[in-house]
C-alpha cells in the first residue's frame, strides 16, 4: 500500500506544464555576407495556429497511453513572439536585419502552424509563410511559405507517457522552427527580392 501510494505520488509529479525557452538555432551552416541591415521584422506576426490557440504559450503536449495529456511544453513568451525572435536573429545572423523602424524592407511573417506532440514518438511541424514589403511604398515585392515536419524516436521506446522527456520535445520543436525559418530566408527569391 505504501508503495503504492509512493508509486502514484511520483507519477503525479512528473505531470504538470514545463516553460521553455525557444531560441532560435541554424540548422544550415550562416556566414553574415558584408550586407547591409536591410529588413525589419514587422509587428505583430499573424498567428493563425488552430491547435493550442486559447494559450498563446503552447507548443505541444507528451500524451499518455490512452491520449491523455501528460506533459505540456510551453514557450516563456507567446509563439508570436518566439517566432518573430527567431526571424530576427536569423536576419542578424545572415547581416541582414535592421533596427526597429528602420531599414528598407519589413518582414511579414503568418504562422500557420507551430506544435510538437509525442504519443510514441516526437514530431513536430512548423508551416510559417513571408511577405517582403518596400517600405516606402508599401509595395509587395516577394512572399512564400515554407512547413518544416520533424520525427524523432521510435515506436517502439519507453521513454513515454510520465517518463518521456519535455526537453526532447522541446529539441524537435525547435529544430522544426529554424528549419523553416532557415528555408525562407536563404530561398532565392527573398535574396533577390531584398537586392531590388
Amino acid at each position: 500500500m505504501r508503495l503504492a501510494s509512493l508509486l502514484l505520488l511520483g507519477l503525479l509529479a512528473a505531470c504538470g506544464t514545463t516553460q521553455s525557452p525557444m531560441a532560435y538555432a541554424p540548422t544550415v551552416p550562416v556566414s553574415a555576407v558584408p550586407a547591409r541591415p536591410l529588413v525589419m521584422v514587422s509587428q505583430p506576426v499573424t498567428n493563425q495556429r488552430r491547435a493550442g490557440s486559447d494559450d498563446p504559450r503552447w507548443i505541444g503536449t507528451i500524451r499518455g497511453g490512452y491520449g491523455n495529456p501528460v506533459k505540456t511544453l510551453e514557450a516563456d513568451q507567446p509563439v508570436d513572439q518566439v517566432v518573430a525572435a527567431a526571424f530576427s536573429e536569423a536576419l542578424a545572423a545572415r547581416g541582414l536585419q535592421a533596427g526597429t523602424g528602420a531599414g528598407r524592407y519589413a518582414l511579414a511573417i503568418t504562422i500557420f502552424q507551430f506544435d510538437a506532440n509525442q504519443y510514441a514518438r516526437r514530431e513536430a511541424t512548423a508551416d510559417f509563410g513571408i511577405r517582403v514589403t518596400e517600405r516606402a511604398t508599401g509595395r509587395e515585392l516577394w512572399s512564400d511559405r515554407t512547413k518544416a515536419y520533424n520525427v524523432d524516436g521510435s515506436i517502439l521506446s519507453l521513454s513515454t507517457g510520465v517518463f518521456a522527456s519535455v526537453e526532447d520535445l522541446r529539441r524537435v520543436a525547435l529544430r522544426s522552427m529554424s528549419q523553416a525559418v532557415d528555408t525562407l530566408l536563404d530561398k532565392p527569391g527573398f535574396r533577390a527580392a531584398i537586392r531590388g
